[in-house]
């Protein structure tokens, strides 16, 4: 039987069902800091250096972030009807805010639910986290505008995992993998299908499965976005014989962002005056593509808008296992 726990430590919730457990803290901008399933915690933990603030990149961040109106900051071109020449901070507003947040509990499981408003920008965003007696965990969203014009949305969820030389990922065939960044090493030529089950491109000279994301050069960072296609699609990460498994219609959620810091510079400390960091690999469903205004509705053309009376749904499904 699934139960819903409010913490002994002020400041999070916890909901439980079958073999799941996840972790929600409402200052944190409503960040999801813990995500154990099947008895394996999938998150970069969040220390004091990965606390959520205004204008810090999303991937230099920890847990489960919302990023809206969009996690690119600048400024939305001055074209756009109503809100031309906005700025928007680095990261987003969502997560610098305290979300009103609704605890419930009925057949399906127990559900917490979210809600930011934007101060920049005339948006609303819902986010209900529901935790099934059977440990499948579902985010379901609902975005609106609250102005008079259509809005465009960049909306994205980070999720954050520790990268190590056990971590593989599954990617869904056809969709077509951009690269928005590159940094620590040198990107050849485009993206290679290979085999047509694996993206793969050529670094510092060599060609790079990202099924393994360790095997890329050591000091690299790297930024790329997926598109999943119409349908339903499906994203797998394996640390070992634990799988999690990212499910989402690609109608509601068209991109994907992947984030690559083998580096590990993203979270790098200093100890004894040497930085050591950690390795991350960063998922990032999203409404449009890349993160930022200038770009999505410039060369990328991939933009998702609000129109008024009309919301927008769309929802993730995450599931736990083994091999």
């Amino acid at each position: 039987m699934a139960s819903a726990l409010a913490a002994v430590e002020p400041g999070y919730v916890a909901l439980e069902g079958g073999d799941s457990r996840i972790e929600v803290v409402p200052t944190l901008g409503g960040r999801v800091r813990s995500l154990d399933l099947f008895d394996h915690e999938w998150l970069l933990p969040t220390t004091p250096a990965t606390l959520p603030r205004l204008n810090q990149v999303p991937v230099a961040s920890a847990g489960w972030d919302e990023c809206a109106p969009s996690a690119g900051g600048g400024h939305v071109p001055e074209w756009v009807k109503g809100v031309g020449g906005r700025p928007l901070p680095v990261g987003g507003e969502a997560r610098a805010q305290v979300p009103e947040t609704t605890l419930s509990t009925d057949p399906d499981g127990h559900k917490l639910r979210c809600t930011w408003r934007g101060e920049r920008m005339p948006w609303e965003l819902t986010r209900t986290l529901l935790v099934r007696p059977d440990g499948a965990v579902e985010a379901r969203y609902e975005a609106h505008t609250t102005g008079k014009d259509r809005l465009p949305f960049l909306w994205s969820a980070f999720l954050t995992f520790p990268l190590t030389k056990l971590t593989r990922l599954r990617l869904p065939d056809g969709g077509r993998f951009r690269v928005a960044s590159v940094e620590g090493a040198k990107l050849q030529g485009d993206v290679m299908e290979g085999d047509g089950k694996w993206p793969r491109l050529v670094l510092d000279e060599k060609s790079r499965d990202l099924s393994v994301p360790w095997g890329i050069p050591r000091k690299a960072q790297l930024g790329a976005w997926l598109e999943l296609g119409a349908g339903r699609s499906m994203i797998q990460i394996w640390e070992d014989d634990k799988r999690l498994t990212l499910s989402f219609d690609g109608a509601g959620v068209p991109y994907c962002g992947v984030f690559i810091d083998r580096s590990g510079l993203q979270h790098a400390r200093k100890v004894r005056l040497q930085k050591i960091g950690s390795p991350t690999l960063c998922l990032a469903p999203a409404l449009g593509a890349p993160d930022n205004y200038k770009d999505a509705l410039g060369e990328w053309q991939s933009m998702t808008w609000l129109v008024p009376g009309e919301p927008r749904r769309w929802s993730v499904t995450i599931r736990g296992g083994t091999a």
